[in-house]
C-alpha cells in the first residue's frame, strides 16, 4: 500500500504524476488535483462568488509544440497510443468475429475509434475556445490497467485524459466535461438516424452498434464520482448532468 501524497489515502495500486514524480490515489491523479509542483505551476486565483480555488495547473507550450498550432508537439502520438490500446481490448472479446465477419468488424473498428477520438477532441477543443490550453496526455498507470484488461474479464478503459491548463471556474470546467458525452449522444443520434434510413443489414448492423458504443461511452464518463466528466458536470449543475444522463439512457434503450 502507498499512501496518496495529496490526502494520504491508502492506494493499492497508485497514480504516479508524470510531471513532479509523486504518487497519488484515482481522485488526485491529474496534476490539476493535486498541485502540481512539476512542469504545470499551480494558481491560487480564486473566482469570487464560485468558492472555486483553481486547482489546475499552467502549461507553458515549448517552442515546438507551438508548431502545430491547436496541436501539442506529442498529442498526436499520445492519441494514437489511447486509439490503438482501446481498439486492442475492444478486439480481445471480439477477435474471433474477424474471421467470421472481417467487413462488419472492420466498421465495428471504425465506429469504436471515432466514438473515443471525437470524445477527446470534444474536450479539448471546448477548452480551447473558452480560452484554456488543452491537450490529451497518456497516463501511465492508466494505460498499464488498459493493457492489463486484455487478459481480463473485467475491461478497463483510461489510457489518458485531456489536460486543462489553469482552468478558472466549475462552470468552465462542467462546460468542458459535457461536451465529450454530448459529442458521444450526438453521434448516437447519427447513428439512430443511419439506422431509420440503412437500405442493408450491414449499414443496419453498424448503426446499432454505433449508438450502443456511443450511449455506453456517455453513461460510463457520467458517472459523478473520482475523475469521471460526471463528477466535474454535477458540481457546476446538476440539472445539465440529469437531462444528459436522461438522453444517454434513452439512446442505450433504443
Amino acid at each position: 500500500m502507498v499512501n496518496c501524497d495529496h490526502c494520504g489515502k491508502d492506494e493499492y495500486m497508485p497514480f504516479r504524476c508524470r510531471y513532479c514524480g509523486g504518487y497519488f490515489c484515482s481522485e488526485h491523479r491529474l496534476p490539476e488535483m493535486h498541485n502540481c509542483t512539476g512542469d504545470y505551476q499551480f494558481s491560487r486565483s480564486t473566482s469570487g462568488s464560485s468558492q472555486f480555488t483553481p486547482t489546475g495547473y499552467s502549461y507553458t507550450p515549448t517552442r515546438r509544440a507551438t508548431r502545430y498550432g491547436l496541436f501539442g508537439q506529442n498529442e498526436f502520438r499520445d492519441l494514437g497510443i489511447g486509439l490503438g490500446v482501446i481498439l486492442l481490448v475492444m478486439l480481445s472479446s471480439y477477435w474471433m468475429m474477424f474471421f467470421s465477419d472481417p467487413v462488419f468488424m472492420l466498421g465495428v473498428v471504425l465506429v469504436y475509434g471515432m466514438a473515443f477520438i471525437l470524445h477527446e477532441l470534444a474536450h479539448k477543443f471546448s477548452a480551447q475556445m473558452l480560452g484554456y490550453w488543452a491537450e490529451f496526455r497518456i497516463n501511465q498507470q492508466g494505460l498499464m490497467m488498459t493493457l492489463l484488461s486484455l487478459i481480463s474479464p473485467l475491461k478497463i478503459i483510461a489510457p489518458g485524459a485531456v489536460m486543462i491548463g489553469n482552468i478558472a471556474s466549475w462552470s468552465h470546467y462542467g462546460k468542458v466535461a459535457v461536451a465529450g458525452p454530448a459529442t458521444n449522444i450526438a453521434l448516437g443520434i447519427l447513428f439512430f438516424a443511419m439506422k431509420l434510413l440503412a437500405g442493408n443489414q450491414y449499414w443496419f448492423s453498424i448503426a446499432t452498434v454505433g449508438m450502443q458504443i456511443n450511449a455506453s461511452l456517455a453513461l460510463f464518463n457520467l458517472i459523478p464520482m473520482g475523475v469521471f466528466d460526471g463528477a466535474k458536470i454535477i458540481k457546476w449543475n446538476r440539472y445539465v448532468w440529469g437531462a444528459t444522463v436522461l438522453a444517454a439512457g434513452i439512446l442505450y434503450l433504443f
